[in-house]
């Protein structure tokens, strides 16, 4: 099987084992066996079917993503020290975008965001609006899952421009699509429906199925977090149907984990647990790692909705292992927010305290407001519950402030399919930190 994060991962190896040994043979350091070495190891790994012979056993999974880092980091230090006497500044800047691509796929966001940088700054010497639009593109739905929207959104606006101007409509699109699902991080639900609705008129018209899906899950996220999970499902299982037709691996499996998270919101357990289990088969089977991880957090708030605490202990435990490896410092702060909610309902209400600090310590260290308040709001929940008004009374008006700064309403949201308004617009605003905080991405 063969994803669309497979392709590009295999590419961007074989470009980066590509320019290795064409430095090398120009240069003195050819003498140093080692050169080849590495350039021979890349190799071999993009002329694999990657994930299938990386994760073969599950035990080793984990390893097999630590040592794909290890190679990548390998080859950039290599390239550093020979690359500016023997290639020209495209060269250069090619093998930094395909580096790029491939930290931001294992989920290794910090050097993707400097090397997508480096290449940002050639390719804007060179004048390459395409190139440039497409690296601010990537660049951008990194701080957007960051959480640093406003960035993200400026960025973006750029990079339509430039794409736009130099011909690239299906990179202009993938970027409006980003621009939309900010609006809904925002709280601006009806603004991001209205602005899916039209780039699914558009893509419907073209008879391009992989956006469509693309879009389809968007809506369904936006569907959930307003709790109207009927027609959170319907989208998610248009989305899947369509991913499955045109055997996009990567976009099934987010599918068959955001069904099984509205499954889990509407208490429909046993069918929760089901979707989570195949798209943890899919995300093994195609070497997904950075959504792996979060279906295992799915998975423990499972375990902690059927009161088998242990359990929901252990996955998350095995979600943090992968987070480590990816090098993805912004999921740990997740993580810690379900162990606080793991320790808090054992009653061990002291570690959960300790959990649930170094969790907004976390999200306030990497700028993400949302993930504060979600976090805070949790924890202010566990203090009420255990008597301890006065600080838990601190914690809601943090989360509070946040949600108000961040516009983060309930929203009317119009149903295009019917025709009319399908949330009433007297209901409390409802904040879910799983909601918010795991809206995975399917471009």
């Amino acid at each position: 099987m063969h994803t669309e994060s497979e392709k590009v991962l295999r590419t961007s190896l074989t470009r980066m084992s590509k320019i290795i040994n064409q430095t090398a043979s120009k240069s003195h350091i050819a003498e140093n066996r080692s050169i080849y070495a590495i350039a021979q190891t890349i190799n071999k790994l993009s002329a694999q079917d990657l994930p299938r012979q990386l994760v073969s056993i599950r035990d080793l999974a984990s390893d097999s993503l630590e040592k794909v880092n290890y190679y990548i980091d390998l080859a950039l230090h290599t390239f550093e020290g020979i690359r500016a006497p023997f290639l020209n500044e495209e060269q250069q800047a090619n093998f930094f975008f395909a580096l790029s691509e491939t930290y931001e796929i294992l989920g290794n966001y910090g050097s993707a965001l400097t090397n997508y940088n480096t290449s940002l700054n050639i390719f804007t010497a060179l004048k390459n609006q395409s190139m440039q639009g497409q690296i601010q593109y990537r660049m951008a739905r990194i701080f957007s899952e960051r959480g640093d929207w406003q960035k993200a959104q400026d960025m973006l606006t750029r990079a339509v421009l430039k794409l736009q101007s130099a011909g690239n409509n299906t990179e202009a699109a993938l970027a409006q699509i980003e621009m939309a699902k900010i609006a809904y991080r925002r709280g601006e639900y009806q603004k991001a429906q209205d602005m899916f609705q039209v780039e699914l008129e558009t893509f419907e018209f073209v008879s391009d199925i992989r956006s469509k899906a693309t879009v389809s899950h968007h809506l369904g996220i936006i569907r959930r977090m307003t709790g109207e999970h009927d027609l959170a499902y319907n989208h998610f299982q248009e989305a899947l149907i369509e991913f499955q037709s045109i055997q996009d691996f990567r976009g099934t499996a987010e599918s068959l984990n955001n069904i099984g998270i509205v499954h889990l919101r509407q208490k429909k357990l046993k069918q929760a647990i089901g979707y989570f289990e195949k798209s943890h088969q899919l995300c093994l089977e195609i070497g997904y790692f950075p959504l792996l991880a979060f279906v295992y957090l799915n998975k423990a708030e499972f375990y902690i909705e059927i009161g088998d605490l242990p359990m929901a202990s252990i996955t998350c435990a095995r979600a943090l292992e992968y987070l480590v490896r990816l090098k993805n410092p912004i999921s740990l702060a997740k993580t810690n927010m379900m162990f606080g909610r793991i320790f808090g309902r054992s009653g061990e209400h002291q570690s959960a305290k300790a959990f649930y600090k170094e969790s907004i310590r976390l999200y306030k260290e990497f700028g993400i407001p949302l993930g504060v308040a979600n976090c805070s709001r949790e924890f202010a929940q566990m203090l009420e519950e255990t008597g301890n008004a006065e600080e838990s009374s601190r914690f809601y008006s943090k989360a509070q402030q946040i949600y108000n700064k961040l516009n983060m309403q309930m929203l009317a949201v119009k149903n295009h399919d019917r025709g009319k308004s399908i949330q009433d617009p007297g209901k409390k605003p409802i904040h879910n930190h799983m909601d918010h905080g795991v809206s995975i991405k399917a471009e």
